[in-house]
């Protein structure tokens, strides 16, 4: 009697010992997995959200292209996506775009936004655009390259520096086939804002 009364003891003693590593082992694995799964949900529900926008998304895309004039231009995006019913408009994020003209020159464009077409070429750059060609920087709100017309149309707050000198202006036309630009502004009574460098008219004489 008092054997089975010491193995039951023993018994119950036993039972809670390995509820007790059981329990521990239960915590300890079931946070290990929150864990290890925690980041995998969160790119699991992207993609879910993605799914249910319809929208595919990219990073670091490079896209290349030839106007009708034969000059070649890349744009890189550091992110891009598109809808799933719209597959030819390409919105970007952090835009990097170079064109190749056939004299050698190359005109660099920057912007943090941006609208790619696929089919038409056409490309939109918007907020913070920034542009180098040879020795001039210009800086807008916005431009938009139309490929069947070969020219870039840049709009708001334009701003160029160069060592011949600044100006300021509402609009700029760049005519990608003969090089040349015309500078407007949104009212015929405005004038564009021309500041020259004396010193480099100067060496010209």
């Amino acid at each position: 009697m008092v054997l089975n009364k010491f193995r039951k003891k023993k018994l119950i003693q036993f039972s809670l010992l390995l509820a007790g590593i059981f329990l521990i082992l239960l915590i300890y694995f079931s946070n290990t997995i929150k864990e290890s799964v925690t980041s995998q949900d969160i790119k699991s529900k992207n993609n879910v959200e993605n799914n249910l926008e319809g929208l595919t998304v990219f990073e670091n895309l490079e896209y290349r292209g030839e106007d009708k004039s034969g000059n070649k231009f890349v744009i890189f995006s550091d992110y891009s996506d598109f809808e799933e019913n719209l597959p030819e408009i390409i919105r970007m994020r952090g835009i990097l775009c170079y064109f190749y003209f056939k004299d050698g020159t190359i005109l660099e464009v920057r912007s943090k936004k941006g609208i790619y077409n696929n089919v038409s070429l056409d490309i939109s750059f918007s907020k913070n655009v920034s542009m180098f060609y040879m020795d001039n920087s210009l800086f807008s709100e916005k431009a938009d390259y139309k490929n069947e017309e070969n020219r870039l149309y840049v709009e708001g707050n334009v701003r160029s520096e160069s060592p011949k000198g600044n100006f300021t202006s509402d609009k700029l036309n760049f005519d990608f086939t003969d090089k040349t630009i015309k500078v407007s502004m949104y009212q015929e009574n405005e004038r564009v804002n021309v500041k020259t460098n004396l010193k480099w008219r100067k060496d010209l004489e």
